[in-house]
């Protein structure tokens, strides 16, 4: 499969704005704030027009899911404990899990 290219256009507003909360969330420590302003932001992108692999791609998701998993301490062991913890948690069970101070 061939990759794609898009564009997005800084001169709109709202992607603007997302852009420049993108590289501002980089210093943010607030989990909760920075999961609210991407929110806000991948729904005035959509009414922007941009939905599906563009959104997923798009250079501010990259940035804003970037820094969460930075906040979270992504590592590829971290990932799957995570997804193991939560399937048990899921069936009810109680688990702990390792805090990694920021």
């Amino acid at each position: 499969m061939l990759n794609q290219l898009a564009t997005s256009d800084g001169n709109i507003e709202s992607l603007r704005k997302a852009a420049s909360d993108a590289i501002a969330v980089q210093d943010a420590v607030n989990l909760i704030a920075v999961a609210g302003c991407f929110h806000r932001h991948l729904k005035a992108m959509r009414e922007t027009g941009i939905s599906g692999d563009e959104l997923n791609n798009h250079p501010v998701t990259i940035c804003f899911a970037s820094k969460i998993s930075s906040l979270c301490r992504m590592t590829p062991s971290r990932e799957a404990d995570a997804f193991l913890a939560s399937q048990k948690m899921a069936n009810g069970e109680t688990i702990q899990y390792e805090v990694i101070p920021i």
